[in-house]
């Protein structure tokens, strides 16, 4: 085993166990999950590293395995890349149109206040409410909703309606967030299982630990209301993605086929690009808090990274 694969696989231990701790960070310290801050810029350092490492070696390297595998200099690679991008795009924001956002519990109050309306105007049907045998109905602007597909609280007393809140799956936002983040973090473990320099193994391998704590922050904040059998099962395969997506990537490396290798290089490389500036910068810089501290951390993800790489050989 030489000293990049050893890399690689100290690699794959770190990110499993910094996945979990991350993951569980939800449960036991909600002041870390608060401090938006810390976390804010760390993503946005991650993004810097992100861009580079997609840019510089990632898109580089994919080219040349193109031009290695086909014989010809044909911007093959760019185009994969491209594709690998709007594979990423196509999975998270068109086919589940989710978000990494830490703030879940302030996006999803869905409680619709039932005003009393004056018995005379009851028969406008505006919001007719009642009680009978336990069930509720609630008639508003002529659609019929029933405790069947709402939790709704009455006044003892009255039997009148107080609020209906809608009821949603509360599994299927953890299923389809894990979803996604398996996916990309296939493709950043593969990135960093197909490189061949100590410098970029190393960018790769730091920017997936740092990316993957909010990540799993927001994971976990998502499975709080899913039962603890399936949190369990989707964290497992969120914390086990990057490792699993090195593992292939080192298998691949040592594979004879070029045009494998150029393939996969490029679809990390349009993974890469769709991280750094789609769901990260274009996320945290969205919103209006610490963004000079943001962009300070985005600079120093990648501008010694850039040094390095005009510089230092490996």
């Amino acid at each position: 085993m030489n000293d990049i694969t050893a890399i690689k696989v100290i690699f794959i231990f770190v990110m499993f166990v910094s996945a979990g701790i991350a993951g569980a960070v939800p449960i036991f310290s909600k002041s870390f999950r608060d401090n938006k801050k810390l976390i804010s810029t760390g993503n946005c350092f991650a993004a810097g590293i992100f861009l580079l490492v997609g840019i510089v070696h990632l898109l580089r390297d994919s080219q040349e395995a193109f031009v290695e595998a086909i014989g010809e200099d044909l911007p093959i690679g760019y185009v994969v890349s491209l594709g690998g991008y709007t594979l990423i795009l196509f999975i998270e924001n068109v086919m589940f149109n989710h978000n990494h956002d830490m703030d879940e519990h302030d996006h999803h109050d869905h409680n619709h206040e039932i005003k009393e309306e004056p018995k005379n105007n009851e028969s406008n049907n505006e919001n007719l409410t009642k009680v009978e045998n336990n069930l509720a109905i609630v008639i508003t602007s002529g659609n019929v909703i029933t405790n069947k597909d709402a939790d709704v609280d009455s006044d003892p007393n009255t039997g009148e309606i107080v609020s209906v809140s809608h009821k949603e799956n509360k599994n299927l936002p953890g299923i389809i967030l894990t979803v996604a983040l398996v996916v990309h973090s296939i493709f950043e473990g593969i990135a960093g299982g197909l490189l061949n320099s100590k410098t970029s193994v190393i960018s790769v391998c730091v920017a997936i630990l740092i990316h993957n704590v909010p990540a799993a922050v927001a994971l976990g904040i998502k499975l709080e209301n899913a039962t603890r059998k399936l949190s369990i099962l989707l964290m497992l395969l969120f914390i086990t993605s990057s490792p699993l997506g090195m593992a292939i990537g080192i298998s691949l490396s040592d594979l004879q086929f070029p045009i494998i290798k150029a393939i996969f290089l490029s679809i990390s490389a349009g993974t890469f690009l769709y991280i750094g500036c789609t769901e990260i910068i274009a996320e945290e810089m969205h919103k209006k808090e610490y963004k000079y501290l943001k962009f300070f951390g985005f600079l120093l993800g990648f501008v010694p990274l850039a040094f390095a790489s005009i510089f230092i050989k490996d």
